[in-house]
């Protein structure tokens, strides 16, 4: 049996929140329906996905599916880097 392991940071919390970030764009791409390619950090979730509150509701909960029942707080959401940053911030 093989094991591939992957270096995704400069140590195992970078390695983590990368890895998670990863998985951030993959939902969101899904959520859109857009290839992962289209889906950057600075990406507005409404202007430039187009997200409106069926997305964003799907989107909630998509995340919630993924990451263990974490809520988004679209209060302080604009761009996929403000997703990234509420699911990857370790408290």
């Amino acid at each position: 049996m093989t094991l591939m392991c992957g270096k995704f940071g400069g140590n195992e919390v970078e390695s983590l929140q990368n890895m998670m970030s990863m998985a951030v764009h993959l939902v969101i791409a899904d959520t859109f329906d857009l290839d992962v390619d289209d889906v950057s950090l600075d990406s507005d979730l409404q202007n430039d996905l187009g997200m409106d509150a069926d997305l964003r509701d799907k989107l909630d909960s998509s995340i919630m599916e993924m990451f263990n029942q974490l809520h988004l707080d679209f209060s302080r959401i604009k761009t996929v880097a403000d997703v990234v940053k509420q699911v990857v911030t370790l408290h």
